[in-house]
This record gives C-alpha cells, sequence and structure tokens, in this order.
C-alpha cells in the first residue's frame, strides 16, 4: 500500500501513526521516500482495535510530497487471509508536527481605528464599588480570585483582560451580581458591560496577530456537488462515504415540515451500501484524512500535488467519457449540442459559473482555442466540448477556493462574487448558481436585505442538505465515531457481528443529531435544541439502548442483532431533560470515550473546541 502526505516547509517533523489492527491484517515493513524506517509491524489482533502510537521518530523532511509505504512482509501465525486472497492493512491516523517554532505576521499598527472610549473608569468605579465589591474585594473575600478594588484604573483593568472579559458576559447574562444581591438598573448593567467591552477591544486591537492566509481546494464533498451542479446532474458523479443519511428523499426544507419518520439506508449502517445515482467508470480521489500535515488532501489546507492534478485531470476526463453521463445529465440537449451559437459565447457563462467569477479574455481565448484543437483531433463537437470541461474540472480557478488577499495593514470588504462563493459553499458545499451570480455581478449582494433574502432562498433550496451532510458532520466530528472501538468484551451488544468492523451498532448512532439538525433547519427552530431538545430521531434499536444499556435490543440473542440494510428513525417524545440535544447522544459521548470507560478529559475538550 502506498499512499503520502504533504509537508509545507523544510524542517524538522516528528512522524507519529496509530494503524488499525484486525484478525486479518498482516506483518507490514515501512518506507519513507523509499528509505526503511520500520520493520516487521504486526498488525494481527484476535478483533478490530487500534495499534499503540508508532513513534517515527525526528526527521528532517523537504517541503513538498512525502512518500509512505507499507510493504506486507509475512503474517502472524494466527491470522486469516481476507476473504482468502491476501492480509490487509489501515492507517487510522498519522500527524506530522513542525518542530520548527512558527513566525507569527504581526498586523501593522500604523493607523488602527480609534476606540470609543466614551465610558470612563471614573464613571464605571462607583457602580463596580456599589455592585460587585461585595464578593470582588471587601474584605477578605474574593470570587473568583478577582479583586476589582485593587484595580484602580483603566490601566490595571487593561493588564487583567481576561477578567474584562468573563466580567462583560456575567453582566451582560445577568450572571453578576447574584440573585439575592441588589440588582443594577438596565442602563447601570449596560454601562457596565460596555466598560468590560471596551477593553477587550482595545486589548484585541493591539494584539491581532495574523496567520498566512493560503487558498484552500474543494475537499471531494465539495467537487462532487460543484461538478454536479455545473454539469447540471441527475446525482452524484462518485460514491460519498461521508453522506450518512441517504436512500430517501425526505428533506424538503420548503415545507417546513420534518417527517415524523425516516428510512435510512447508507453506509453508516453498513460498508455494502453504496449509491445507485452515480456515473459508471468514476471514482474518486482519496478520502479527506485529518492531520496536522497530513495527507494530501486534507491538513492545514487543501493543496494540489502534481501527483493529484494528474489524477484530477483523469477524474474530469472519466466523468464526461462515462458511458451514461449523456444520459445523466440535463446538458446534452443544450450546451453539449452542435447549434449555431459562437463557441466563446457558449464557453463564457459556462466558465463564469465554474470559476465563480468573469472570466476574462484571456482565459476565455485559450478555451475556445483548445476546443478547436480538440474538434480538429475528434472531428466531434460533442467530444471537444466534453475535454474542454475535462480541463476546466482540473483548473486551479475551479478546485480552489480563492479571495484576493488584502494588506496587512488595511482590510478590505469581500467582493459580491467572493460573498457569493463564500455562501454557495457553506450553505450549499458547492458553487453559486446562476441566481446568485446575476446578483453579485449587479453589485447588489453585500446589501442587508438582499443578503437575506438570497440567504433564505438558499436555505429553502434542496441543496441545503449540506449544512447536515458537511457541515454538521465535521462541526460535530462525527467521523471520529467510525474509529471508536468499545471493548469488544465488555461491550459486545456494541457490535453486530463478531470481529467484523463494519457491522459496528455504534454507527447508527451518527444518523441521531444529523436529523436533529436537520429537523431544526428544516422547521426553523432555535438553534439551543442542539443544546436541549424535548425530542429526538431514534431507531427501535437505539431507542431499547438508551432504555435499558445493559442489556438491549430485548431477547435478540443472535449476533446479528440488527438490520444493517437499513433502518427507521422515528420523532420520539424525550422523557428527561438528560437526553436533550446533541451533547448527550450516544454518538457524542461513545467518540469521546476510551475503549475501556468514559473519558470527562475527552468529553470537555470535545465540549470546548
Amino acid at each position: 500500500m502506498k499512499t503520502s502526505f504533504r509537508i509545507p516547509k523544510v524542517g524538522k517533523h516528528q512522524i507519529t501513526m496509530v494503524l488499525t489492527k484486525a484478525p486479518d491484517y498482516g506483518v507490514f515493513t515501512i518506507k519513507l521516500n523509499g528509505k526503511l524506517i520500520l520493520k516487521s509491524i504486526d498488525l494481527y489482533a484476535s478483533k478490530v482495535e487500534v495499534s499503540k502510537l508508532i513513534d517515527l521518530g525526528e526527521l528532517n523532511l523537504a517541503a513538498g510530497e512525502q512518500y509512505l509505504e507499507f510493504i506486507l512482509s509475512g503474517a502472524n501465525v494466527k491470522a486469516h487471509k481476507f476473504r482468502k486472497t491476501g492480509h490487509l492493512m489501515g492507517i487510522d491516523y498519522l500527524v506530522a508536527k513542525d518542530l520548527e517554532p512558527k513566525k507569527p505576521i504581526k498586523e501593522a499598527k500604523s493607523s488602527p481605528p480609534p476606540i470609543n472610549d466614551s465610558i470612563s473608569f471614573e464613571e464605571v468605579q462607583p457602580l463596580l464599588q456599589k455592585y460587585c465589591y461585595e464578593c470582588h474585594g471587601a474584605g477578605k473575600k474574593v470570587e473568583g480570585k478577582v479583586n476589582l478594588r485593587e484595580m484602580e484604573s483603566r490601566a490595571k483593568f487593561s493588564q487583567q483582560v481576561e477578567a474584562s472579559r468573563l466580567g462583560a458576559e456575567a453582566v451582560s447574562f445577568g450572571e453578576m451580581p447574584p440573585e439575592k444581591s441588589e440588582q443594577p438598573s438596565a442602563g447601570e448593567r449596560k454601562k457596565i458591560s460596555e466598560f468590560f467591552n471596551r477593553i477587550v477591544d482595545e486589548y484585541a486591537q493591539k494584539n491581532t496577530i495574523l496567520e498566512s492566509v493560503v487558498m484552500r481546494r474543494f475537499n471531494r464533498y465539495e467537487y462532487n456537488n460543484a461538478v454536479r451542479d455545473l454539469l447540471q446532474l441527475r446525482g452524484d458523479i462518485y460514491p460519498l462515504p461521508e453522506k450518512s443519511i441517504r436512500g430517501v428523499n425526505h428533506f424538503n426544507p420548503a415545507s417546513g415540515i420534518m417527517p415524523r419518520s425516516v428510512r435510512v439506508s447508507n453506509r453508516t449502517l453498513g460498508k455494502n451500501q453504496v449509491e445507485r445515482q452515480i456515473l459508471k467508470g468514476v471514482n474518486p480521489f482519496a478520502i479527506d484524512l485529518q492531520a496536522e500535515h497530513g495527507f494530501n488532501n486534507q491538513g492545514e489546507q487543501l493543496s494540489t500535488s502534481t501527483i493529484l492534478l494528474e489524477s484530477l485531470l483523469k477524474l474530469g476526463r472519466s466523468i464526461v467519457d462515462s458511458p451514461n453521463f449523456d444520459s445523466y445529465t440535463k446538458l446534452a440537449d443544450t450546451f453539449f449540442k452542435e447549434d449555431d451559437i459562437p463557441i466563446k459565447e457558449k464557453l463564457r457563462p459556462f466558465l463564469g459559473k465554474a470559476f465563480r467569477r468573469p472570466v476574462t479574455e484571456i482565459a476565455l481565448n485559450r478555451y475556445a482555442n483548445y476546443y478547436e484543437s480538440e474538434k480538429q483531433k475528434t472531428s466531434s463537437h460533442s467530444q471537444a466540448l466534453k475535454n474542454v470541461v475535462a480541463a476546466t474540472l482540473a483548473s486551479p480557478k475551479f478546485l480552489y477556493v480563492v479571495e484576493e488577499k488584502s494588506e496587512a495593514s488595511k482590510k478590505i470588504p469581500l467582493s459580491d462574487y467572493e460573498l457569493a462563493q463564500r455562501l454557495a459553499l457553506f450553505l450549499w458545499s458547492s458553487i453559486p448558481d446562476e441566481a446568485l451570480i446575476s446578483v453579485a455581478q449587479k453589485g447588489q449582494l453585500r446589501k442587508p436585505d438582499i443578503l437575506k433574502r438570497e440567504i433564505r432562498r438558499m436555505l429553502l433550496d434542496r441543496r441545503s442538505r449540506a449544512l447536515s451532510e458537511n457541515f454538521a458532520r465535521q462541526w460535530l466530528r462525527l467521523d471520529q465515531l467510525v474509529t471508536a472501538v468499545p471493548d469488544f468484551d465488555r461491550f459486545g451488544q456494541y457490535y453486530a457481528r463478531i470481529g467484523c468492523e463494519q457491522w459496528k451498532f455504534g454507527l447508527q448512532t451518527m444518523v441521531e443529531p444529523l436529523l436533529l439538525f436537520e429537523s431544526i433547519q428544516v422547521e426553523d427552530r432555535s438553534i439551543m435544541l442542539l443544546i436541549d431538545s424535548n425530542y429526538s430521531y431514534r431507531s427501535d434499536e437505539l431507542q431499547s439502548w438508551y432504555a435499558n444499556p445493559k442489556s438491549p435490543f430485548g431477547t435478540k440473542g443472535n449476533r446479528n442483532r440488527f438490520n444493517t440494510t437499513s433502518q427507521t428513525f422515528s420523532r420520539r417524545a424525550l422523557t428527561t431533560r438528560k437526553e436533550g440535544g446533541v451533547l448527550s447522544t450516544a454518538a457524542v459521548l461513545t467518540m469521546t470515550s476510551t475503549p475501556l470507560r468514559t473519558s470527562p478529559i475527552k468529553r470537555g475538550a470535545w465540549a470546548a473546541t
């Protein structure tokens, strides 16, 4: 097996990884950039689990692609072959830690905007004395180690900016003074809170550090959606394991109503599930794996290596040359049809949509000339246009999310086209449609009323399901659930088949928080329901687990306890507030635990970030 990861700059790096172990995994030798670094790593285990952390040491690496090779050198005598053909291996995660200190770019302070210091310390000090000193400075009583009596000037508050930040929050939300103490009037409360906020704003302005801005490219989910919308395809271009909910078209935000029951059929429930609506002969580029400077399609930014660029060009060609492409696209009888429209007039709106901004004459001429040369080679208008489309799909102007970089001393607002691009990527994980581009072209998108109108229109579009499929899944970090491995002996009910990773019952739990998110989105409910809700969507098996975690699934004794092909998730009223929201769902609690026990530290870190 070969893979690669990218190092952004030359220097010393510490490489660590965790591998997967299983009954059908072999013994491997590891090479990095052709050099042997580790011999005979035995990945056999009696059940699916992860290895201990493997430290490859501190290595001096050049910037760019690093090539990692795993060579099968044998197998444990207890290991059996996968499907009687060979032994497997898997990487759980890899981290390349930069050991060279970063040099942050400080923002120039030539002409910072003035801080409005309308509320002076002399104005607010009597209010602090009246309402705050009792707990924070009266005699020996100092709550939270914050002694306001000792802060005798504005400068003293500026030296303890964290206390000012916490004070602003506590006063604004009515948490201070305590309920039994004398309460300030609304005007007094506002004055105290604004004083604290001014301190925080002033500190932030004087101590801002800006990291250098990098471009990023589409991940494979965004690439799929962008190609689908650009070419007006009937479905996805390739299978997407990232899509945790599929199989039933229940998502209809325009209705304002989420169904009471949803039938879900997906790869989350079983790895044998694939989507039927895909193009034949099209394979996606590698899945986006998290790492500090990890695999080449995710890290601190998504970059494009020479090898990846070639694979993306091949991917674009495989899309347009797929045997069912003509019946899969709505453009077959319009864009790809030979007619009297000049090629530049046909390409201009297409390239403008693909690149999310007006296409330059130089670029337009380049693609038009490429069309003419391809038409001479193929003697086919349709094939020549398909080759132009394939080249467009591999263009950095399509693959990259590009914005104008402002100077360090000057911040400029987003252009209408850049704002349209951000809206489409966030709400649809795709490119702007013609309506959004038209508004941006007129320079009206930044007007508040028009911006709100477009956001509402986009949220009512079915493509806004990407908020749960892409944003919510990443935001809640539900991908971590895939690698969660509760102890097989202690939590045997978690697994549907002995030693077979793809049949974990826990993966079914991933659907619950996503359906809750979708219901809040579709029914325009408060986002506070993500913290405290009185309902949830659960399958019968999942509800049984909540009701009796020690002996779930009733009397079912078969190891194949639940249907891994599809499940019905029903809206259920919760009888206790302990179960409301995403924090207490089985998915979050499982992925923030260790194999043998719960982990308050992991859960606290998950909630904090």
